[in-house]
């Protein structure tokens, strides 16, 4: 889906309310995934409640999900390309840092629900992306071994959270990061479109950075 997210107003509602719950406000990252990672490690190092921690996170970002939620799309290609990919045997897998009620309303409205395999979102995981611990959820869910994969996505976050978990990882740009940025942070592939993820499973060459 493209990119809808206020992740500046998520991330300064959250560490307000980190620091109401007594965390340090200098200890807290700008990025929104490594805001709620690190205020869980210290909540727990603080002798916080860390499942309250998190939920106190999680409300505030499940509101923003829906914010995103009442303006998402999906990127052009993708609903072809989900049935061809099936056709294939590919075996498919969501790994998001969205909630799971966000996730699940947007696959409804758009038809493509039935094609995924298993879907993680933020509420199975205690670390979002960066952290590979999603897509290692979602490799055990697959059955598949890491050097079987390949994580698709269009951020930092994605290339990071990929190499954590041990996979190749294919960005399509015009997502959440700048190109730059995208480049130095070292994908596998780096791609124009979705419409690339078919030379994958045709034989043909694709694009590295």
């Amino acid at each position: 889906m493209d990119f809808q997210w206020n992740l500046k107003g998520a991330s300064d509602q959250a560490r307000t309310e980190m620091v109401r719950m007594g965390l340090p406000a200098a200890a807290l990252p700008d990025h929104y995934a490594l805001l709620r990672n690190t205020a869980l490690a210290l909540a727990e190092e603080r002798g916080l409640d860390k499942m309250e921690t998190a939920r106190r996170i999680d409300a505030i970002y499940d509101r923003y999900d829906v914010d995103a939620l009442s303006r998402w799309s999906l990127q052009p290609g993708v609903a072809p390309l989900l049935p061809w990919l099936k056709g294939k045997q590919v075996k498919l897998g969501l790994v998001s840092n969205i909630c799971r009620m966000a996730i699940e309303q947007a696959l409804a409205r758009f038809g493509v629900g039935g094609f995924f395999d298993c879907v993680v979102t933020r509420d199975d995981v205690e670390k979002m992306k960066p952290s590979g611990e999603g897509i290692h959820r979602a490799l055990a869910r697959l059955g598949a071994r890491p050097s079987e994969a390949l994580f698709v996505g269009d951020s930092v976050s994605d290339i990071q959270a990929a190499q954590d978990a041990g996979v190749q990882v294919a960005i399509v740009q015009g997502g959440e990061s700048a190109p730059a940025s995208l480049i130095a942070a070292g994908p596998t592939f780096l791609w124009a479109n979705i419409h690339e993820l078919e030379t994958v499973y045709t034989g043909g060459d694709s694009k590295s950075p």
